[in-house]
C-alpha cells in the first residue's frame, strides 16, 4: 500500500508540525508514505490513500488530490481546525472517509461542528523514549523557564510574559526563554517589545538539534496556548524530565488528564495557584523529582511510545484501503 501525505510542514524545521510528520515517516513500517508539498497537483504514482495533515492547510489540497486520482481521503486535524470552521474546512471533514486526531474528545468537536457522526481515529502523539528517566538537578537559584511554542495570537506568548512578570514582581527568581518561530509577523513584533525591557524575559528560535539542550536547562515548560491539537513539546520536555504548567484548555486538557499523566493545568485568572506552583517546584525534594520524572517516563512508555502512533495510523490507512 502506498500512501501520499500531503503536508505544508517539511521544510519548517522548528515547528511541531514538522516534527510529526517526519516522525510519521520515519516508524511507520510495512506501507510506502511519501511526503507530497501542498502546492503539489500532480504526482508521479498512483497513492491507494491520499493523507491531508490538518484539515485547512493539508486536507484542502489533499481532497483536490484524492478526488483527481479517485482513492480515499484521511484527514488529520490540528487545534486550529477545530476552532476555525471555515466552509472548506467543512467540506474537507464532510468529504474525509476517515478523520484523526490525537484525543477521542476531539471527536465529539467535529459532529458537533458538522451535525453528524463522522469516521474518528485516535492516534496519539509521541515521542522518541530515552531508555530509563533522565536525572535531573534541583532547580537553581534562578527558576528555569522554557516556553517552546511559535510567536502567534493562538500561542499567547504575551500570557507568558505576562505571567512571568507577575511571578518577579512577587519575589519569585525567574528566567523565561520563549523559543519558536514567528508565525505571525505583526504578533511576533508585540512580543519582542514586551520581552524588550524585561531583564528575566528572552526571545529566540532553536533548530530542531538544540532544542534537546534547551528541555536539559529547563526546569519547567509552560504552555500558554488558546487550544492545542497534541503539544509535542510537552511531551518532549517530560522525556527529559522537566515539570509541566499547561494552560487548561482543549488539547492540553485532554493529554494531562490521561492516566498517570505529569503536569499541571493553570487558569490565568488564577494567579495564586499559578505562584503556588512555582514556588512548590523550587522546594522539591529529590525523592519528589526522582518519583515524578519517572512517573512521566513510565506514561511516556506506555501511551505515547512512537512505534504505537505507527502503528495506529498504519491501521488507519489500511481500514480505509479495505
Amino acid at each position: 500500500m502506498r500512501v501520499a501525505l500531503v503536508t505544508g510542514a517539511l521544510d519548517q524545521r522548528t515547528r511541531g508540525n514538522h516534527t510529526t510528520i517526519h516522525r510519521w515517516l520515519e516508524n511507520v513500517t510495512g506501507v510506502r508514505c511519501d511526503a507530497i508539498d501542498v502546492d503539489a497537483t500532480e504526482l508521479d504514482f498512483v497513492p491507494d490513500v491520499v493523507h491531508g495533515y490538518h484539515a485547512k492547510y493539508g486536507g484542502v489540497p489533499g481532497l483536490r488530490l484524492a478526488r483527481k486520482i479517485g482513492c480515499p481521503l484521511v484527514v488529520s486535524i490540528g487545534g486550529t481546525d477545530l476552532f476555525s470552521f471555515s466552509d472548506e474546512v467543512k467540506e474537507v471533514l464532510g468529504a474525509a472517509d476517515a478523520i484523526t486526531g490525537a484525543f477521542p474528545g476531539f471527536q465529539s468537536i467535529v459532529e458537533n461542528r458538522l451535525h453528524r457522526p463522522v469516521p474518528y481515529f485516535v492516534v496519539p502523539r509521541a515521542v522518541p523514549i530515552p531508555a530509563a528517566p533522565p536525572p535531573r538537578d534541583a532547580p537553581q537559584d534562578m527558576l528555569e523557564v522554557l516556553l517552546a511554542s511559535a510567536l502567534s495570537p493562538v500561542k499567547e506568548p504575551l500570557l507568558a510574559l505576562s505571567l512571568a512578570t507577575r511571578l518577579h514582581e512577587a519575589g519569585v527568581k525567574i528566567r523565561l526563554r520563549i523559543c519558536g518561530p514567528e508565525l505571525d509577523k505583526a504578533h511576533a513584533l508585540k512580543v519582542r517589545a514586551r520581552a524588550a525591557p524585561l531583564e528575566f524575559a528572552s526571545i529566540g528560535e532553536f533548530k530542531p538539534e538544540d532544542m534537546a539542550a534547551a528541555y536539559e536547562r529547563a526546569d519547567v515548560l509552560w504552555n500558554t496556548s488558546v487550544h492545542e491539537g497534541g503539544a509535542n513539546a510537552i511531551l518532549e520536555a517530560v522525556a527529559h524530565g522537566c515539570a509541566i504548567f499547561a494552560r487548561n484548555v482543549t488539547g492540553n486538557r485532554e493529554l494531562i488528564s490521561e492516566r498517570g499523566a505529569p503536569g499541571t493545568l493553570f487558569n490565568p485568572d488564577d494567579f495564586a495557584s499559578v505562584h503556588v506552583f512555582h514556588e512548590a517546584l523550587r522546594r522539591e525534594t529529590g525523592a519528589e523529582r526522582e518519583r515524578r520524572i519517572r512517573l512521566g517516563w513510565e506514561w511516556l512508555k506506555r501511551e505515547h511510545d512512537p512505534a504505537k502512533e505507527a502503528a495506529a495510523l498504519v491501521d488507519v490507512w489500511r481500514s480505509v484501503a479495505g
